[in-house]
């Protein structure tokens, strides 16, 4: 058996949060540690207080240099906090080649990629960059150059993740639901929301859905993503994520106006929906009134929906009106209380993605439609 290696990850904040509660990550490493900034309000605290969530044991630093002497690896993580490449990333990076330590980046390095290559190989340590997309559309225009411009449908089934807007804790979704199909004996293939999925053994979002190419180039190209990933995996089930939001918020939080999740929709027709809220004291005629938008807009009906256990803070976002979304984060015990009240003034049943047992609920309620409606032999 291969000896597992001691890893350092960061800069740590709630965007690595939903690695360190996925079992196949956690289960890779001998040990997980964690650095985070100072001014993140995490240090000191155990690493489950980025997303107020269940406990993890693991205890956030605001060291770095000094833990490097206990560890393999370290991986630079993407972080919801604000941080720049060149004042907090690269200057770490370099702290941890001298030290001989192996590099796994989950951020973009752009023009550095090849000198922090070359640094490792001076050391005798391995890096690997995950952190640029770097998915040609070249392979797809060229096949449609040469053959018709039409949708390709898919015979698997396709269970979509889609989230009013970032931080919505869809990247939990799609780890958690991945787990709890395969944890059934289905054989699942999954599109992520994030840029390094291959990090974790499963796609990332294609970076030619970026591109400077025609909306319908994008659309066709994904359809032909899908299709690829179909045919070569063989997959029971095929996980799609959106990443962002399906709607605009204001005139600076715009959420790319729900085009990414109408080209996504477009090049494939979903066989299930979760949608991914933020909470707040809803009302049937608001939810009812987000369902009829996903209805209407991309022709979807939703068959489970996520309450997150984060809440805008609108004191914020009325005074400072910035240009994300500003969250507070809500405990468990109160959490459980509001999902019941939204579970009554709702048909589609309401879950709660941090809520132990809650993922596989979902997973079985996936599994009993697409069984119902004969959408795959092995339903």
């Amino acid at each position: 058996m291969l000896n597992k290696e001691s890893v350092l990850i960061y800069p740590y904040d709630s965007h690595f949060t939903p690695l360190l509660r996925d079992k196949g990550f956690v289960d890779h490493y001998s040990n997980i540690q964690l650095s985070s900034l100072p001014g993140w309000g995490l240090c000191g605290k155990d690493a489950s207080y980025a997303d107020g969530g269940g406990f993890l044991g693991i205890t956030v630093s605001q060291e770095f240099e000094e833990i490097l002497s206990e560890i393999d690896t370290v991986i630079f993580a993407e972080a919801d906090n604000s941080y720049t490449l060149e004042k907090n990333i690269y200057p770490k990076i370099l702290s941890a080649i001298e030290a001989g330590k192996n590099i796994i980046t989950l951020v973009p390095l752009n023009e550095k990629v090849e000198e922090v290559q070359e640094k490792c190989g001076k050391k005798g340590s391995y890096f690997i960059n995950y952190g640029d997309n770097n998915l040609d559309t070249a392979d797809f225009l060229n096949a449609l150059a040469f053959g018709q411009k039409e949708i390709m449908d898919c015979t698997t089934p396709i269970l979509a993740v889609v989230g009013i807007a970032e931080n919505t804790h869809k990247f939990q979704l799609q780890l958690d639901l991945k787990s709890a199909f395969e944890s059934m004996g289905y054989k699942v293939s999954v599109v992520g929301s994030r840029s390094y999925c291959e990090f974790l053994g499963f796609h990332s979002f294609p970076g030619f859905m970026k591109e400077l190419i025609s909306e319908s180039d994008k659309i066709l190209c994904y359809n032909r993503y899908i299709k690829q990933i179909e045919s070569t995996e063989e997959p029971d089930l095929i996980i799609v994520a959106v990443p962002g939001g399906f709607m605009r918020y204001n005139n600076k939080i715009t959420n790319d106006f729900g085009i990414t999740a109408y080209e996504i929709f477009q090049a494939v027709v979903p066989d299930a929906v979760v949608v991914s809220l933020f909470h707040e004291k809803y009302t049937a005629e608001y939810l009812d009134g987000i369902m009829n938008s996903i209805k209407y807009k991309f022709g979807l009906d939703i068959d489970a929906l996520n309450i997150t256990n984060r809440q805008i803070d609108w004191v914020e976002m009325t005074n400072s009106k910035p240009s994300s979304v500003n969250t507070l984060t809500l405990n468990q015990d109160f959490m459980q209380k509001s999902i019941e009240e939204c579970s009554v003034i709702t048909s589609v049943p309401v879950f709660n993605v941090l809520d132990k047992g809650d993922t596989a609920k979902i997973a079985d309620l996936i599994v009993d439609k697409l069984s119902e409606a004969e959408m795959a032999v092995n339903f």
